[in-house]
């Protein structure tokens, strides 16, 4: 029995090893596939956009030409998005689609939805990042500021939507009285980095400040 003991524990030991060189190596790896995984979804699903349109034009399909273009509009957008004429010419496009039934709710609400879109006095959004204490007292969870409500007696809530880690497209909201809110100096990229990456990419310091309530 000692014989038989002996390879059965050898194999035990070896087959320990072999996982947790593959779960390291996994571990490694995880990080680079899912960012790939991602580069390659937003890569087709833009070259997809205007393939039909090229395809009627050229004749054929040219990979990575709708791609190339939607990149360059983008460019050039954002160059142009400083002059006058472009943001008045912006302007009265945006009132145009608003004032469509239907269209208008969803691009509205669309571009509240898209951090840096709003005017920089704007005091909800995804700009807009905070903590209340939740699930518990003494508990703090971090999330964004959405909106503001009366309940008609004078109390005013905030709107706290709080993504979950680490998919954050998921979360949950719960409205809070704002004098339970605090603010934080942190910048929509690193709160979302924080959430995402279950607080490993934390920004090195944290300053809270109570929010006032709205006018």
């Amino acid at each position: 029995m000692t014989t038989n003991a002996q390879p059965e524990a050898f194999h035990k030991r070896l087959g320990g090893r072999v996982v947790k060189v593959l779960a390291r190596g996994a571990i490694l790896l995880l990080p680079l596939i899912v960012t790939f995984w991602l580069i390659q979804f937003a890569f087709r699903t833009m070259d997809r956009l205007l393939q039909p349109l090229i395809s009627t034009t050229l004749g054929r399909e040219i990979p990575g030409l709708s791609f190339g273009i939607i990149i360059l509009a983008l460019f050039v957008v954002g160059v142009l998005s400083s002059s006058v004429i472009f943001k008045t010419l912006g302007y009265l496009i945006e009132r145009g689609i608003s004032a469509v039934p239907g269209i208008g709710s969803i691009y509205g609400t669309t571009k509240k939805l898209i951090p840096g879109s709003q005017p920089t006095d704007a005091p909800t959004g995804f700009d807009t990042v905070v903590r209340v204490e939740y699930p518990r007292l003494g508990a703090w969870a971090v999330g964004f500021l959405m909106s503001i409500v009366d309940d008609g007696q004078g109390t005013q809530y905030g709107v706290v939507y709080m993504p979950s880690t680490p998919m954050p497209q998921s979360g949950w909201l719960v409205q809070v009285p704002m004098s339970e809110i605090e603010t934080l100096n942190w910048s929509s990229a690193e709160a979302m980095q924080y959430i995402v990456s279950a607080g490993i990419n934390s920004p090195s310091s944290i300053e809270a400040k109570m929010l006032e309530s709205a006018t």
